[in-house]
C-alpha cells in the first residue's frame, strides 16, 4: 500500500464521488493548494494554505445528498451513476450515520416501483424528498409509527414527495410537491430557517468560519453599506446587519428568499438573477452613497460565477471599497478576478477551505481591495 491508508469502511471502490478517499488528510490538502495555486496562478503568492476540517470531522459530515434510486432484487437501492452505470451507496462513511441510516429503512419499507416511481432521493439538512418520475401524488401509506421513530431518531423533520415527470434529465420542476410528513421548515444550528431545496453548506463550522474571514475583511459597521449577491437563506446577512449596516440581499431561489426575510428581517432582500436586478442595486446604492455611506460587497455565486453584466456594474457604478468573494469554482474566480483587476481591483489575499473532504472539490474566499 506504500503507506497509503485503506478506503474508509463502507465505501464503494467504484463510487465517482471521493477521489481523493485513500489520500492521507495533508497530502489531499496539499494537492488541493497545488491545483489554487496553478489556476490562480497570476495570484499564487497570496494563495495561503487550505484551511480543513479537525480529522474527525472528514468523515460522516455530508446531510445533503442527491441519489438516484433503482429497484433491484425486491428492494430500493441508492446510488451514484458513473458512465451510464448505477453505483450503489448505501453505506456511505462519508455521509451522516443518520442519512445512512434513513436509506437502509427506505429500502426496504418503500412500495416497487409499479406503485411508487421513485427516481431520487434528495435530502438537505433535515428536510428530505422523495422525487417520483410521474404525474400523480402517491399516498404515503408506508408511513406508519415506525417510519416516524425512524424520521425522528435520524434528525428528519420534514419528509416531501415531488411528482416529476422529467425526473431524470431535472430533479424539481413546478409540479406538485408535498410535505407528508413532519415540519416543512428546520432550523440549522444558527436557528436560520431552510426547506427542502435550500442551500446548505456541509461543515457549518468551516462555513462559518470563512464568513469570519469576510467579515474581518470588509469590516462593515454603521458606516458602509452592504450588497450581498446570491446570499441564500441570510447566513451571510446576519453577519452584515449585525454589525449595523445597511443590507441589500439579491437570490433568485423563492423559497431561499422567503427564509432570508424572516431570519434577517432587518436586511432588504430581493428575488430575481443578479443580472436582473442591477437598476434596483445601482438605486440603492446610490442611495446609501447620498446618505453618507460607502459600499462592500459580498458575493457566492454557482459554479458559473459572477455573470458578465453584474461584473460591469460593479466595476463601473457600484465601485465598493471592498469585496469578498467565496467561489466553488477556481476556474470561474480566475476569469471574475482578472475582469476586476483590470478594472481597478487588486486581489490581497486568497483563502482556500476544505468544504469537501474527500474529494477533490476545494472552495476559495478571494479577497480585493479598491485601488
Amino acid at each position: 500500500m506504500n503507506g497509503r491508508p485503506l478506503l474508509p469502511p463502507g465505501c464503494n471502490p467504484g463510487c465517482p464521488a471521493c477521489t481523493h478517499r485513500e489520500m492521507p488528510a495533508q497530502e489531499s490538502l496539499k494537492q488541493k493548494e497545488d491545483f489554487i495555486k496553478k489556476t490562480l496562478s497570476p495570484w499564487k503568492d497570496v494563495v495561503q494554505p487550505v484551511t480543513g476540517p479537525e480529522e474527525q470531522k472528514r468523515l460522516g459530515y455530508r446531510n445533503k445528498v442527491i441519489l438516484h434510486a433503482r429497484y433491484q432484487e425486491k428492494r430500493w437501492m441508492f446510488g451514484m451513476i458513473k458512465r451510464n452505470e448505477f453505483v450503489p451507496v448505501m453505506e456511505c462513511p462519508v455521509h451522516a450515520a443518520g442519512v445512512n441510516q434513513v436509506l437502509l429503512f427506505l429500502s426496504q419499507a418503500l412500495p416497487p416501483p409499479e406503485e411508487f416511481p421513485l427516481a431520487y432521493y434528495v435530502q438537505a439538512g433535515k428536510q428530505a424528498t422523495l422525487i417520483l418520475k410521474g404525474k400523480k401524488l402517491v399516498k404515503p401509506e408506508w408511513i406508519d409509527g415506525e417510519a416516524e421513530k425512524v424520521f425522528a431518531f435520524n434528525s428528519i423533520d420534514g419528509l416531501w414527495i415531488h411528482c416529476n415527470p422529467s425526473a431524470g434529465r431535472r430533479l424539481f420542476e413546478k409540479t406538485p410537491m408535498e410535505c407528508v410528513w413532519g415540519s416543512p421548515w428546520s432550523f440549522d444550528e444558527r436557528n436560520m430557517q431552510y426547506g427542502p431545496r435550500s442551500f446548505q453548506q456541509l461543515i457549518p463550522g468551516l462555513y462559518h468560519a470563512s464568513l469570519r474571514e469576510a467579515f474581518s475583511w470588509m469590516r462593515p459597521d454603521p458606516d458602509f453599506a452592504v450588497i450581498d449577491l446570491y446570499s441564500g437563506t441570510g447566513n451571510s446577512l446576519r453577519y452584515w446587519t449585525e454589525a449595523g449596516s445597511p443590507t441589500l440581499g439579491i437570490e433568485l431561489a423563492g423559497e431561499a428568499v422567503t427564509c432570508a426575510r424572516k431570519n434577517v428581517p432587518e436586511a432588504e432582500v430581493l428575488r430575481g438573477k443578479c443580472s436582473e436586478r442591477i437598476p434596483q442595486v445601482e438605486a440603492w446604492a446610490e442611495a446609501q452613497r447620498t446618505s453618507g455611506k460607502k459600499i462592500l460587497l459580498y458575493a457566492n455565486p454557482p459554479r458559473t460565477g459572477i455573470e458578465p453584466p453584474v461584473l460591469d456594474s460593479i466595476t463601473t457604478t457600484l465601485r465598493p471599497s471592498r469585496i469578498a468573494y467565496l467561489s466553488c469554482s477556481p476556474g470561474t474566480l480566475s476569469k471574475n478576478l482578472k475582469i476586476l483587476c483590470e478594472r481597478g481591483y487588486t486581489v490581497c489575499k486568497i483563502l482556500p477551505f476544505d468544504f469537501f473532504p474527500l474529494t477533490k472539490h476545494v472552495e476559495c474566499l478571494a479577497l480585493l481591495d479598491k485601488i
